[in-house]
């Protein structure tokens, strides 16, 4: 509470304070900052008094005087983009070959050329009227004053009076009003020897001025500026110079005088910014029509258009380009010239760069050296060096150039290499070299010419790879191992990640393969094998069991079999689910063992199990799974007579049908089903229903009776739909199946029905659909019209 009672009393003494004098005493602020007060606090407090009061501003707290302070346009909150966002704008919109060089600064929206408004005010700097001086006085005496150049060209500074600044610079304004404050302050600095108040004056809010842009510019007229502004920021304004203006000759004229010539070329080329000078009020800025253009392609660093200079030189226009890049030919260059009605080409020899004047229209054009080698010597292969080499008095002959490259690697091909050699008429020649004995000195060398290119041939690049491959009872099946010297068999089944425990030891097989490249003779036989048995090592023990001090190696291209043993069998389970006494999963202790013996394990069926009903799931084997691919491709080609569709392509398992009470009644009979690995038993409870499905008018399940036929079944499903195939099939819970047989030639034999089963009626494929009697009226009535008309057309033609 007393904070806010003693920040109340010093508000009052601001507001007492502001209207009294030019500036708040320092006395009064100084216990403002002792009561806890911000500066903000207090400048906001000072503002919001002034405001109440109708007071102008005139002076601001001594701690915020800074001499470059300065109003700057910005816009609240705008945050600097990043880098790469950056870079993506100042992207040219256009290929910069397609402009002339120099346009596109003044085109690129995001080169603006704005004035630094927060640089320090520059000395040499025009006062004028508009212009808004900040007066910084510090010391034994204290004020800071912002004053507005007036109209008639003065500033009125308090207890003093106006002082004359319009035409000033700011280094002569600052010493007329330290002469004219050394008036009223007698320890100014500068007015007595050792004085302790020191004054400072900058600009604190500039004017605008208004230029004239004529000329050919995208957009002459008068604009408004800010007083920092320079030519570059006129012309940028303008929009730049247009298709036809210059670059290299704009010109600023300041009271009927020119006062500047600027060549933008100086700028960009030299780093020159002398001539961009600062305008001001009414300056005239005029831009001419280009002299000349010369275009420049070829091997230079700047493939641009130049704006040329009447008289200026090739060596000038290729210094612009940025010089020769480092493939480029440069003894001579070409220059394409229009010549009367026609064109004419230009060879200019190095000698007369500084002195061939170039002229408008011109295209000059630098060719890249020739891509061929004066003493390139290359080898490649089985050499430990292989690339490209000088031919020079050293290195001109066969065994010279091997010898550079560090000699031959050992797995090179001793008979022969070759050399290709280039022709005048660029057709090449193969020469043989006997390159062991060249090294030898068994056989004469060869002397090489330019561009010749040896190659010795490795042993690896005249042959096939030379593979071992491991297949059969291995954890990585199928291994193929690339060949090595003194490779065992016990090393590749170790490289085939060793034996399965299903592998049979006592059988591993090696097939050679029958290679006689001198024989003349067919054989019949395909492969040598060989058998061995592996001990718990993985050492071999030869067929017979005699052992033998020489080891079996492999060569290349042998299969190594890993046979599995029959002795190793996976466990098998088949389930029983439903009414059983003990469901689940039960392990096939024996081979054929059957349903029976199943349901033995499991503690028989129990009170409530329909027998009859029971269902036997079957997983499908990788066979059966290539049958059924290929049954589906049959049907892809076939339309099925009936349209009970079946999808296939996602099954899995099947139905087994199975009569089970006749399984438990004669066990081992061809009723009691063998059983395999994955087959699901369920055993289900009386069904009380029957299932009507397919070309039926009501699709219905009913209520099964004893001795209820087919026939009742489909009289409470509405009957046949008028697309029916009247023979009905019958699907039991068991997993049979029963269909219709026509007995005679009117009489038909219906399956039986039996609780839970499934009626299903086909339908009729669109062949043997019957044509209804409303298709006949229609067809009829349209063949009828038809005559009419030809009738109508004979009539007509007679």
């Amino acid at each position: 509470m007393n904070t806010v009672i003693r920040n109340v009393l010093l508000g009052g003494l601001l507001w007492l304070a502001v209207p009294l004098a030019a500036q708040v005493p320092q006395d009064v602020i100084d216990k403002a900052k002792a009561a806890g007060m911000t500066d903000d606090q207090i400048r906001q407090e000072i503002n919001k008094r002034m405001g109440q009061s109708g007071t102008t501003p005139a002076t601001g707290a001594a701690s915020d005087a800074v001499v470059t302070d300065r109003v700057v346009a910005t816009t609240p909150g705008k945050e600097v983009l990043p880098l790469e966002q950056q870079r993506d704008m100042n992207r040219p919109e256009k290929a910069l070959k397609e402009t002339v060089f120099g346009r596109e600064i003044f085109s690129n929206k995001n080169l603006s050329f704005e004035p630094d408004l927060n640089l320090p005010t520059p000395k040499n700097y025009i006062l004028s009227a508009g212009d808004e001086l900040l007066i910084n006085v510090w010391g034994d005496s204290e004020l800071n004053l912002k004053l507005k150049v007036s109209a008639e060209g003065v500033i009125l500074i308090p207890n003093l009076g106006p002082v004359s600044v319009s035409g000033l610079t700011i280094e002569a304004a600052e010493s007329r009003i330290r002469q004219e404050l050394g008036r009223i302050m007698a320890t100014l600095s500068g007015n007595t020897d050792g004085g302790n108040t020191f004054v400072s004056v900058s600009l604190s809010q500039i004017r605008s001025i208004k230029v004239n842009i004529v000329g050919e510019v995208v957009a002459p007229g008068t604009y408004t500026l800010p007083s920092f502004a320079t030519l570059f920021n006129a012309l940028y304004a303008a929009g730049g110079v247009n298709e036809i203006g210059s670059l290299r000759g704009i010109k600023v004229y300041r009271n009927s005088k020119e006062v500047a010539s600027l060549d933008v070329y100086d700028y960009l080329l030299n780093g020159k910014y002398k001539t961009n000078i600062r305008l001001e009020e009414n300056d005239m800025i005029i831009v001419p029509t280009y002299d000349q253009l010369a275009v420049v392609q070829g091997k230079v660093k700047r493939n641009r258009i130049f704006e040329m200079k009447k008289g200026e030189t090739l060596q000038q226009l290729l210094r612009m380009s940025g010089g020769f890049t480092g493939d480029a030919y440069t003894k001579d260059v070409r220059v394409k010239r229009k010549a009367g009605s026609r064109y004419q080409i230009a060879t200019v020899k190095e000698e007369s760069y500084p002195t061939f004047a170039m002229m408008d229209g011109d295209s000059l054009l630098v060719d890249s050296v020739i891509p061929f080698y004066e003493n390139r010597l290359t080898i490649l292969g089985a050499v430990w060096r292989p690339g490209e080499y000088e031919l020079n008095p050293s290195v001109h002959t066969v065994k010279q150039l091997v010898d550079q490259a560090a000699g031959l690697k050992g797995d090179e091909f001793a008979g022969r290499a070759q050399i290709t050699r280039l022709n005048p008429d660029f057709t090449t020649t193969l020469i043989a070299v006997d390159i062991r004995g060249i090294l030898n000195g068994t056989s004469a060398d060869i002397e090489l010419k330019p561009e010749d290119q040896l190659n010795v041939l490795s042993l690896f690049d005249l042959r096939e790879p030379y593979t071992i491959k491991v297949s059969g009872a291995v954890n990585f099946v199928d291994t193929v191992l690339p060949y090595r010297n003194n490779l065992t068999v016990e090393d590749a089944i170790m490289m085939a990640g060793g034996l399965k425990e299903s592998a049979a030891t006592v059988n591993v097989e090696v097939a050679r393969r029958i290679k006689d490249p001198k024989t003349e003779e067919n054989s019949n036989r395909t492969a040598d094998v060989f058998n061995f048995t592996l001990n718990d090592n993985l050492g071999l023990v030869p067929a017979g069991g005699k052992t033998t001090d020489t080891v079996f190696t492999l060569e290349p291209f042998d299969e190594v079999y890993v046979r599995f043993s029959p002795g190793y069998q996976e466990q098998q389970v088949v389930r029983i689910d439903g009414e059983i006494t003990f469901s689940g999963d039960y392990v096939l202790a024996e081979k054929n063992s059957r349903l029976s013996d199943i349901i033995a394990k499991a503690g028989g069926v129990t009170p409530d199990a329909y027998i009859k009903g029971a269902s036997l799931k079957r997983q499908l084997t990788e066979d059966e799974m290539r049958r059924l691919e290929t049954l589906l491709e049959l049907s892809s080609n076939k339309e099925s007579r009936d349209s009970v569709a079946l999808s296939l392509a996602n099954i899995k398992d099947y139905s087994v049908g199975i009569d089970l009470e006749k399984a438990l009644a004669n066990p081992g009979s061809a009723h009691d089903v063998v059983l395999r690995d994955g087959d699901a038993l369920y055993i289900p409870q009386l069904q009380s229903t029957v299932k009507i499905n397919g070309a039926v008018t009501y699709p219905n399940s009913v209520t099964y009776t004893k001795g209820m036929s087919v026939g009742k079944c489909l009289s409470q499903a509405g009957g046949y739909n008028d697309i029916a195939r009247k023979y009905p099939i019958v699907i039991y819970m068991n997993g049979k199946v029963a269909t219709t047989k026509k007995t005679f030639i009117f009489f038909k034999r219906y399956p039986k029905v039996e609780p839970g089963c499934e009626i299903v009626v086909p339908s009729k494929t669109q062949r043997d659909r019957k044509t209804s009697l409303a298709e006949v009226l229609s067809i009829a009535s349209s063949t009828t019209s038809m005559a009419a008309m030809v009738t109508s057309i004979i009539n007509t033609l007679k």
